[in-house]
C-alpha cells in the first residue's frame, strides 16, 4: 500500500487538537487525488493531540497515515522537516492545524509541478473559513497567506499552510528554517535555497484551503510581528546588500531572488500616512463600506508596525550571529 504512495501531506501540530481532526476529517474526502498519506509531526503538544490522531488513524482510513511526536518543542520548522524526512511520496505537500481542505485540494495543488519545467513547487488559494470577524475579512481580501504574484517578476516565496514541493530539491536544500522558535520565515528560507538553486514556484488558485483566522487584536499583532521576526531574519542571512535593496538596480534579473514583497513598507511616520492613504484609495475601488475601511486601516498600522518591529528584531540578531561568528 505504501508503495503507491504519490504525495505525502506533512502537518506540524502544536496544541491545537480539536482543530487538527477538523483537518484530517478534510482529508478523508479528498477526490481525484494520486494515491497519498498522511503524516502528523506533534510537536509536544500539552494537549490530547496523540490521542486526537491515534483515535483517528484506528479508525480505519483509505490511506495511509502515521503520528510521530518530537522529543522537544522546536518550532514549525523542525516539524516540517520532521515530516520531510518521514514522507514517502514523491511530492510532500503541506498544510496546517488550523485549516480545513476543499475536497479537490490536494489534486489541483500538485497538477502544475512540473520538474522538467522548472517548477519545484506550488502554492494555493487561501480563504477564510468564515467571515464573521474583522480580522477574516481582513486577510482575505489581501490574501495575507497566499505567495506573492506580480508580473514584474517570478513567485520569490511559497506559504506553507497551502503549499507543496518535489521531495527530493526540498530535501537536498536542508527543507526549512529549523531554528525559529514560531511560524514565519521558515517557508520563506526555503524557498530562497531553492531559488537560489534555479527552481520556481506556480501558484494555484484553484487549490483552495480554509484558514481559521485569529480573531483577537492581540493575536494579530502578535502573528504580523513573529513574520517580521522570521523574514527579517531569514533574509539577513541569506541575501546580498544588493538583494536586501533591490533599488540598486545592479543584479543578475534572472536568479535575484526579489526581496520587496518581505521587506517592510513602513520605516516612519510619513511612510505610514502614505501607505495608509494609498489602502484607504484601494479600499474604495473594491467597494470596502467606510466604516469597515476605517477599521482596515486601523489593522494595516497595526500589521505593518508589528511585521517592522519584528524585521527590526531579526536583523539586530542576525548582526549579533555575525559578530560572534
Amino acid at each position: 500500500m505504501t508503495d503507491a504512495v504519490v504525495v505525502s501531506v506533512v502537518i506540524p501540530a502544536y496544541n491545537q487538537a480539536s482543530l487538527l481532526l477538523r483537518l484530517l476529517e478534510s482529508l478523508e474526502v479528498q477526490r481525484d487525488a494520486p494515491p497519498f498519506e498522511v503524516i502528523v509531526i506533534d510537536d509536544c503538544s500539552p494537549d490530547d493531540t496523540a490521542a486526537t490522531v491515534q483515535g483517528w488513524i484506528a479508525k480505519g482510513l483509505p490511506f495511509p497515515a502515521e503520528y510521530h511526536c518530537l522529543h522537544k518543542n522546536s518550532g514549525p520548522g523542525k516539524a516540517r522537516n520532521a515530516g520531510l524526512r518521514r514522507a514517502r511520496g514523491r511530492i510532500v505537500a503541506f498544510t496546517d492545524t488550523d485549516c480545513v481542505a476543499e475536497p479537490d485540494w490536494l489534486a489541483k495543488l500538485i497538477r502544475p509541478i512540473d520538474p522538467d519545467a522548472g517548477w519545484v513547487g506550488v502554492g494555493g488559494a487561501v480563504k477564510p473559513l468564515n467571515r464573521d470577524t474583522l480580522v477574516a475579512r481582513y486577510n482575505a481580501t489581501y490574501c495575507s497567506l497566499e505567495p506573492p504574484r506580480s508580473t514584474q517578476y517570478p513567485t520569490p516565496f511559497l506559504v506553507s499552510c497551502n503549499c507543496c514541493y518535489l521531495r527530493e530539491p526540498l530535501l537536498a536544500v536542508g527543507g526549512f528554517a529549523e531554528d525559529l522558535p514560531s511560524p514565519g520565515g521558515e517557508d520563506v528560507a526555503a524557498s530562497i535555497r531553492l531559488f537560489k538553486q534555479g527552481w520556481r514556484f506556480e501558484y494555484a488558485g484553484d487549490a483552495v484551503i480554509h484558514h481559521d483566522f485569529r480573531d483577537t487584536l492581540r493575536g494579530f499583532v502578535k502573528t504580523w510581528r513573529n513574520y517580521g521576526f522570521g523574514c527579517g531574519l531569514v533574509a539577513h542571512r541569506m541575501l546580498t546588500p544588493k538583494e536586501l535593496n533591490p533599488e540598486w538596480l545592479d543584479f543578475d534579473v534572472d536568479n535575484f531572488w526579489i526581496v520587496t514583497p518581505i521587506r517592510p513598507t513602513i520605516t516612519g511616520i510619513r511612510s505610514t500616512i502614505k501607505d495608509l492613504v494609498k489602502q484607504h484609495q484601494h479600499n474604495q475601488t473594491i467597494n470596502v463600506p467606510f466604516f469597515e475601511s476605517m477599521l482596515w486601516l486601523l489593522l494595516r498600522a497595526m500589521e505593518r508596525w508589528a511585521y517592522y518591529y519584528g524585521w527590526r528584531q531579526g536583523m539586530a540578531l542576525h548582526q549579533k550571529e555575525s559578530r560572534s561568528a
